[in-house]
């Protein structure tokens, strides 16, 4: 029998309506309360404090505004990120909690459990098409160790922004007691919510497609009008993004494989898809970085490619089957199937959009699959499946609490890859940086050296320490160890800053100039690049060209008091 939705959507009776708040409620505090307990007490991890600090949008030097007319990472080097949303949450945060990094945490965990919310409160809206909440898919959503990617690490809550936009806009297409939606409403929500969803996070574009789908309920009009409407945010998100960086194409400007031939990044592409439906079905033993894991090094899948080729075939099968059975027999399962699959497409690897591989790619997906999750358990368990979800929630929920202790620091974060990969230079690079954020700078040093030997053209580690024999005042040892990060790191552009001051020091002025402007050239929107050409324009005394550069540090960064003090003099 076909699994075809009534033309007309049953107004709820009220107490339906209390019945769905009670229940979503119930999914999103159980959300709360797997992953608040990784919150309490935790810190920064990874680059949470790059994300936020020397950030003059986070740290209110720049109107709001200009969250909309940068690269995310403007202020340390472009990444080819544009997400203003998650850049105005940071700064929410900041005005918020200060320098207290179990705030920032609390946040995630919150739009965490509000994801559940509505995501609760839509499938409840949408019952007629799956006769009732799937309240295991939903409970498995919620609390799903794989998400600590997205939940623990505050970085990462631009997934859970790339989804709230969406969420809201398909739970107000269904509005409680229509029978028809005005095509002006459709339209409207399906500005909305894809494009907010895109400023959130470059994956939120699927939202287009999955709000034509739900509007489809009301009819092919109301589809034909909300995909219009999608369209629209879609093309606006982009203009948005063309005008802050330059070009309106998703792409990363150091991506992994950006030098690959496609057929090797199909086949990472592949591996990807295999790791992901592992992760999914077992979420245990998972890398907490998979950068440079042998699972997916190139080498090795010209060496084993059975893998790759499985998973592309399997994305491919089934992408086909679920979308001709959603369009031809109005199957609400195949739907979310579809939608599910459809959000990895991003990351087969067509287009080299920066990592690889990495946990938080599972949010969309995994929040898709809720419908399927439940139906997987129903068919596999039959009487006995809510008593083993009811188990299976209770385990997930310790493994969430355990997984989000590896981003409770940076130290613990990097801890755990190196437990791992015990080899990787970056992992020590990064450690060093937490052991000099804890007053510890000789076992920084340690690491950074580590590192170096590790990996002798790792440029960070080598800058890292070019910088502290600079503040130690050592400026002839600092400038060596500058010029070899420079130049195994062409492309490192707080390398070249640091070269650039070291120099300066060293009373080699026009040396300096050149290195200020190669970083420029690499990172137009680094404050303290234009700050340091201008100090090495005013040591020439170039003074209207240090003007114009100081002037130009402060309108990227209004809080450099140091650029402020020598234009005041000049």
């Amino acid at each position: 029998m076909r699994e075809r939705p009534p033309d007309r959507l049953p107004p709820p009776a009220p107490e339906a309506n209390r019945d769905a708040i009670g229940k979503a409620a119930a999914c999103a505090a159980l959300a709360f309360a797997a992953w608040l307990p990784a919150a309490i007490g935790a810190g920064f991890s990874f680059d949470d404090r790059e994300a936020i600090e020397g950030n003059p949008v986070v740290e209110g030097a720049l109107p709001f505004s200009a969250a909309f007319e940068r690269d995310y990472w403007a202020h340390r080097q472009a990444a080819g990120h544009f997400r203003p949303l998650a850049s105005l949450a940071l700064r929410f945060d900041r005005a918020l909690w200060g320098d207290w990094a179990a705030g920032f945490h609390v946040t995630n965990v919150l739009l965490h459990a509000l994801v559940v919310f509505l995501a609760a409160l839509l499938l409840c809206r949408l019952r007629a098409a799956f006769g009732r909440l799937p309240w295991i898919g939903v409970a498995l959503f919620a609390v799903h160790p794989v998400l600590a990617d997205s939940v623990a690490w505050i970085s990462g809550r631009s997934s859970m922004l790339s989804a709230l936009p969406g969420l809201a806009a398909a739970w107000l297409l269904l509005p409680a007691g229509r029978a028809r939606t005005s095509p002006m409403r459709c339209a409207l929500l399906g500005l909305l919510g894809s494009g907010l969803s895109m400023l959130g996070k470059e994956d939120g574009a699927l939202w287009a497609l999955a709000l034509s789908a739900i509007a489809l309920l009301h009819g092919r009009g109301a589809m034909l009008a909300t995909g219009l409407g999608s369209a629209a945010g879609l093309c606006a998100a982009l203009a948005l993004r063309a005008h802050a960086l330059g070009s309106p194409w998703i792409e990363a400007p150091a991506a992994a494989l950006a030098d690959a031939p496609l057929a090797e990044r199909l086949l990472v592409g592949g591996r990807g898809v295999v790791e992901a439906l592992r992760l999914a079905v077992w979420p245990l033993g998972f890398a907490p970085s998979y950068a440079g894991d042998p699972a997916f090094d190139a080498e090795t899948l010209r060496q084993a490619p059975l893998l790759g080729i499985l998973g592309l075939v399997f994305w491919s099968c089934a992408t086909a089957t679920a979308l001709v059975m959603a369009w031809r027999r109005r199957s609400a399962l195949a739907a979310s199937a579809s939608l599910a699959l459809l959000a990895w497409f991003p990351f087969l690897q067509l287009v080299p959009s920066g990592e690889i591989f990495a946990p938080r790619f599972l949010y969309l997906p995994l929040l898709f699959s809720i419908p399927l999750l439940h139906a997987g358990f129903e068919l596999a368990f039959r009487a006995k499946a809510s008593r083993v979800a009811v188990f299976a929630v209770l385990l997930l929920s310790t493994g969430a609490w355990i997984r989000g202790r590896v981003y409770s620091s940076r130290g613990a974060f990097r801890h755990a890859v190196l437990a791992q990969r015990p080899d990787d230079a970056p992992s020590w690079n990064d450690l060093g940086i937490w052991h000099e954020e804890s007053k510890d700078l000789e076992a920084a040093c340690a690491a950074w050296q580590r590192a170096t030997r590790l990996d002798p053209r790792y440029s960070r580690a080598w800058s890292n320490l070019g910088r502290v024999e600079l503040l130690a005042g050592n400026t002839a040892q600092a400038t060596l160890l500058l010029e070899r990060a420079a130049r195994e790191g062409p492309n490192n552009a707080v390398a070249w800053v640091n070269l650039g001051s070291a120099r300066l020091r060293g009373a080699d002025a026009v040396g300096a100039e050149a290195a200020q402007r190669n970083a420029i050239r690499l990172a137009p929107g680094l404050a303290g690049a234009w700050e340091g050409l201008g100090r090495a324009l005013l040591a020439q005394s170039l003074r209207e060209d240090a003007r114009a550069a100081l002037e130009r540090a402060l309108e990227l960064d209004p809080g450099l008091e140091r650029a402020r003090q020598l234009l005041a003099e000049l």
